[in-house]
This record gives C-alpha cells, sequence and structure tokens, in this order.
C-alpha cells in the first residue's frame, strides 16, 4: 500500500518538476525497437542487462518506451529535485506485457540524496560489464520499488579530505512480484572509500550489504517471517535470528544475506586511463574472511580519451563463481567431532527460505551470468546454476561521426550447483555486435543489433533487432 501511495505521489510530481525545469534541464524521448530470433528464446545479449524491458522467452517482440526526467535546480545550483519515469509496453508471440520500468523522484541537498521510487542504477564502464562491475547487483532485472538516503558523490571527509573520501547509501525496498516468499523486503547498504594517492592515481575500496527480509513463506511450516523493530536489527546486523525465527535462522543468521566486497584502482593518463575492478562476492558469513577467495569478478578497463577513435574502449572481464567455500572437497576433518564433517557451501543467490533467490520478475538481480532461473508455478525457484567461470571481452567505439559501434564476447561454462551438479557441463559463447546511428541536429537515433548463443546443449540462437529512438529536447 505504501508503494502504491509513493507511486502516485511520483505520477503527480513529474509533470510538475517536467514542466518547471524547462528553464533548466529535462528530457523526453519515445523509441520503438522490433526483435527477432531464429528460437523462442532471445540471445542472451539481447535481453540481458535491459533493465528488465525485454521478455527473453519471446521470438517476435515489439517494444514501445516512453521517457523522461526532469530536474528543478535551487539557486546554490547545488542542489536539486529531480523525478523521472520510464514506461514499456511489449507484443510478443508468447507474452505482452505493460510496466513501469521507472518510476521516481529525490531530493539533493548537496549531494544527500533522498529517492523514492523505481530507478536504474547508475551506469558504468559504458554498459559494457556483465553486470556493471559488481556481481551482486547488475541493471538485469527491472528496478524495484524502494526508499533510501545516500551520498550519491564522493564527499571529504573531515580534515582529511584532501586525500580520502566517502559515499554510501542505505535503502529499503520490497520485492512486489510473484515469488515463493510473498512480500520480501531487501534491505540494501553500502560504504565506500577513496583515497586520491597522486593527481592521476587513486583506490575505491567498499562494501554492499543485502538483505531479503520479513514477508509470507508459502511453506506452511514456515509462514509469516518476523518483522518488529528487534528481528529487523538482527537482519540488518547479520545476526543469528531468535526464537521467533525458523530454526535454519538461529542456526545461521536472520535472512538471506549476501553482499559483495568492491575494489577499484584507477590510473589516469594523457590520452585515457586504465581502470581494475575486482567485486568479490560473500553469503552470511562464508566469503566475509575470504574463505571463498578464488571467485571474483575482475575486470580491466582501458578507455581513450578521443571521442573520434575507432576503439574508444575496451573492457575484459573474468567471472569464477565455483569454489564457493569449497576448498577441495566436501568434507574436512573435525577435530572437536573426531570424524569427517560435511563442509557447508555458499549456494551463491539461492536459498532455503527464500527460494526465489536473488531473483525479480524471473530475472537475476545478481549478474546475468547467473542463469537459467528455474521457474515453477509461474514463479521463479532460484537458479539451476550458479557455478560457472566466463571469459568477456566489450568493444566500443565509432566508424564515423555519425556511426557508434559497440560489440561484446562472452564464453561461459556451467557447472550446476554444488548439490545438483551438471552431468556434462554446460558451454555457451553469446556475441553482440550494435550500431548506432545520430546526427545531432536531427532528433532520431537508429539501432540495429545482431547478437547470437553458441551452446554444446541448448539450441544455437541468431537474433536482430532495429530499433528508432526520437529526442524531444
Amino acid at each position: 500500500m505504501i508503494f502504491t501511495r509513493i507511486s502516485l505521489f511520483i505520477l503527480l510530481l513529474f509533470p510538475a518538476v517536467y514542466y518547471t525545469s524547462a528553464q533548466t534541464n529535462h528530457s523526453l524521448a519515445i523509441s520503438n525497437s522490433t526483435l527477432i530470433s531464429t528460437s523462442e528464446q532471445m540471445p542472451l545479449w539481447m535481453w540481458a542487462n535491459t533493465d528488465g524491458k525485454i521478455a527473453p522467452g519471446n521470438s517476435i517482440l515489439n517494444i514501445s518506451e516512453i521517457n523522461g526526467a526532469g530536474i528543478y535546480f535551487f539557486n546554490d545550483s547545488n542542489s536539486f529535485v529531480k523525478a523521472g519515469a520510464d514506461l514499456n509496453y511489449g507484443i510478443g508471440d508468447n507474452s505482452s506485457y505493460f510496466q513501469a520500468n521507472q518510476l521516481f523522484a529525490m531530493l539533493n541537498l548537496n549531494n544527500w540524496e533522498i529517492m523514492v521510487g523505481m530507478q536504474h542504477n547508475d551506469l558504468i564502464f559504458d554498459g559494457l560489464s556483465t553486470s556493471n562491475g559488481n556481481i551482486a547487483k547488475s541493471r538485469n532485472a527491472r528496478p524495484y520499488p524502494k526508499i533510501g538516503l545516500r551520498v550519491a558523490k564522493y564527499k571529504p571527509l573531515p580534515f582529511i579530505g584532501k586525500f580520502l573520501s566517502f559515499k554510501g547509501e542505505y535503502e529499503e525496498g520490497i520485492l512486489n512480484d510473484e515469488r515463493y516468499v510473498d512480500g520480501t523486503h531487501l534491505h540494501h547498504k553500502s560504504l565506500y572509500l577513496k583515497a586520491k594517492i597522486s593527481d592521476n592515481f587513486s583506490i575505491e575500496g567498499g562494501a554492499e550489504h543485502f538483505v531479503m527480509w520479513g514477508g509470507t513463506s508459502r511453506d506452511e511450516r514456515i509462514g509469516e517471517m518476523p518483522t518488529g523493530c528487534n528481528a529487523y536489527f538482527k537482519y540488518i546486523t547479520g545476526s543469528a535470528g531468535g526464537e521467533d525465527f525458523p530454526q535454519m535462522d538461529q542456526n545461521n543468521v536472520a535472512g538471506n544475506q549476501y553482499g559483495t566486497y568492491q575494489l577499484m584502482l584507477t590510473q589516469k593518463f594523457k590520452k585515457g586511463e586504465v581502470v581494475l575492478n575486482i567485486s568479490h562476492p560473500f553469503e552470511d558469513f562464508s566469503g566475509v574472511n575470504l574463505r571463498n577467495w578464488p571467485d571474483n569478478l575482475i575486470g580491466l578497463s582501458v578507455k581513450f580519451n578521443d571521442p573520434d577513435k575507432f576503439i574508444t574502449h575496451i573492457l575484459y572481464e573474468y567471472t569464477n563463481t565455483r569454489q564457493q567455500s569449497v576448498p577441495d572437497s566436501l568434507y574436512f576433518w573435525s577435530g572437536e567431532d573426531q570424524k569427517w564433517v560435511r563442509r557447508e557451501f555458499d549456494n551463491y543467490y539461492n536459498h532455503s527460505i527464500y527460494k526465489s533467490g536473488v531473483t525479480y520478475f524471473k530475472k537475476t538481480i545478481s549478474s546475468p551470468l547467473f542463469f537459467p532461473v528455474k521457474k515453477e508455478e509461474g514463479i521463479s525457484m532460484g537458479l539451476e546454476s550458479n557455478r560457472f567461470f566466463a571469459h568477456h571481452i566489450g568493444l566500443k567505439g565509432n566508424l564515423n561521426k555519425y556511426i557508434s559501434w559497440k560489440s561484446m564476447v562472452t564464453f561461459v561454462r556451467h557447472f550446476g550447483t554444488w548439490n545438483q551438479p551438471y552431468k556434462i557441463v554446460r558451454d555457451q559463447t553469446s556475441l553482440l555486435l550494435n550500431l548506432c546511428y545520430s546526427n545531432k541536429p536531427t532528433p532520431f537515433i537508429i539501432d540495429f543489433t545482431v547478437a547470437g548463443d553458441i551452446a554444446n546443449t541448448n539450441p544455437n540462437r541468431l537474433g536482430f533487432q532495429i530499433g528508432l529512438r526520437y529526442n524531444f529536447n
């Protein structure tokens, strides 16, 4: 109910902000795209990381979109009000849908920001990354409704701000899709520090923490999960559950806890910059102590300052999730018990209570390379495979002053899960080539994309997309 009221508030606020911001900053655009696949499923890079706009289970899909945002700056220009909306309507041979992909309002006061609604995560690495630089928080699924407070950009720390700055956020959201635990809440917080070693070299490090909590399970033995103040404190601090929690949460921690450590090193040069990015996952306390140290998303980005070069950005990523805190085998010798004991593994982004896992509207909130999502009776039942390694290359550049291009090649080998390993490993190579024509004096942008999947256990797929966008501003 509260998010329904919030959505109505945003819908009322958006036209006012848009009209007022006509003196400052605004945008409005409409677009239409047609997608065709040789299979009943779209190729991976035609639907993944599209903020949940593309329903992959179609061989033909037409999607129309209207999006806009308005910003009103206060007198000092360091503070502003912003509202935005992104509405999508898709018609496919297997499904049709309408969704509000973005619907938000925010107030920014000197970099302290309050946001309410559904908003896309900030895009980094020009969209070339498999998971937007964060293995747990991609732009694969549509944004979920939330309310949050954050420091949007790095702020100097008192007295040492010349060398060290910080940013972070605290958010509470709700996963309002059809899922195993109805009304699941999703808590998220982060804290980052940035050290400026020199004018051209900096180090950024931080941690992201997520908790699925509350809601009502379809399992009658569990039923309604605890909520109250005491329970909430246990969720957000990663503590064990009390007597009112299921036995699993009493033995382990309250709710479905997961997160990442993030590290980014940036070296700037006269002609561009090089960035090394590491995203390390953890589940509960496993991984927090780096017991799963081989599992990471590691990326190397090289970006050039010249916007007219044939290649302006190169990115390579290696993702590994096979170890999951299991160093050698599933058993180890316990000196205390004097017997071989089964070693617990992490089972990334799956959970025995929150069985829908880290998904939203049947797409992974984490990296889209965690696939496929299991579905039963129209709801997500977690991930079929979360043990894989992947190599990924992304390129971006310009053919001339009117045509830009983007290309991605990804090889992934899936092993299933520790509980249910695949009898035959599943290999897939996914490719994409996108061409974009724009001529700034005219408001039209034309997109053409060809993508494909080559797999050893699934049908090979080839897909095409053509789109037209009109910018009113």
